[in-house]
């Protein structure tokens, strides 16, 4: 993590293993419509997604993107106004929209908090070089497929050395629980590669390893981080929602995890409460 070193630069990202393009644009300019109308007319892509400051941009809706998300506190405080362009019919459906209605009333409807002080069940602290074979291991455990390479220890040493920090709660030397908070350079963190073992969840492990994440952003200067969550997976939504993040949308069919193209949910918090 760099730790409070914020860029605010346009930047674009070529993501051919999602089929996508994202474009994170703080100053949006006339350019940048220039360059996504030449992407429109040049490249076949299952989906287009700009961040941007500005709600209802005429420009990007007269090129058939759309409103689909929020996320409060993006750019360093200001929000960012997510709006999508599908270039295939297929990837703009959903595939289990009445299953992530359920999900979300089941999880709106919780009440419950997480409790300060609680104590968690094994040690929980950031990872370091030792830890990576071990967590690599987890995710290989926990998901057949992934957005990013999360399954090799030298993927995850060079994405700890650039924006990455690891939190890992273990069981003597085996990671049995983890999660990364993911420095966007513009003043904001995901909260990203959540994983329990099998064996050892209904123990509310990601609550006290995400709360180590959010304690470390704060000590980097960044107190506004976001999470997108799988928008059918009831633990996950329901741990974010009980550690007070917000809903604020859902990104359908955004990146290919466990069983190819899933609908994100966004959630987020403000850390400076």
């Amino acid at each position: 993590m760099r730790g409070g070193v914020f860029i605010f630069k346009n930047q674009w990202e070529d993501d051919q293993k999602n089929d996508r393009l994202v474009a994170w644009l703080p100053d949006f300019t006339e350019e940048d419509l220039i360059k996504l109308r030449q992407d429109l007319d040049h490249h076949e892509r299952g989906k287009r997604i700009v961040y941007i400051k500005e709600s209802g941009h005429s420009g990007l809706l007269g090129l058939d993107f759309r409103e689909e998300a929020v996320s409060s506190g993006f750019f360093s405080g200001d929000k960012a106004y997510i709006y999508t362009h599908y270039g295939k019919e297929e990837r703009s459906k959903s595939k289990s929209e009445k299953e992530n209605s359920e999900v979300l009333a089941k999880v709106k409807a919780d009440r419950k908090k997480i409790t300060a002080g609680e104590r968690a069940p094994f040690p929980v602290s950031l990872a370091g070089d030792s830890d990576l074979l071990s967590l690599a291991s987890l995710y290989r455990m926990v998901f057949p497929e992934y957005p990013t390479n999360i399954f090799e220890p030298e993927a995850l040493k060079k994405s700890i050395e650039s924006d990455y920090t690891f939190a890992v709660m273990k069981d003597g030397d085996e990671v049995i629980g983890a999660a990364s908070a993911m420095d966007t350079g513009y003043g904001s963190a995901e909260i990203t590669d959540c994983a329990v073992n099998p064996a050892y969840r209904g123990q509310a492990i990601l609550n006290f390893i995400i709360q180590k994440l959010e304690e470390q952003c704060v000590r980097c200067g960044i107190n506004h981080v976001f999470s997108m969550t799988r928008a059918r997976s009831t633990g996950m939504n329901m741990t974010v929602k009980r550690l007070e993040y917000i809903y604020e949308g859902t990104l359908i069919n955004n990146c290919v995890i466990t069983s190819g193209f899933e609908d994100m949910n966004m959630w987020t918090k403000n850390l400076k409460k």
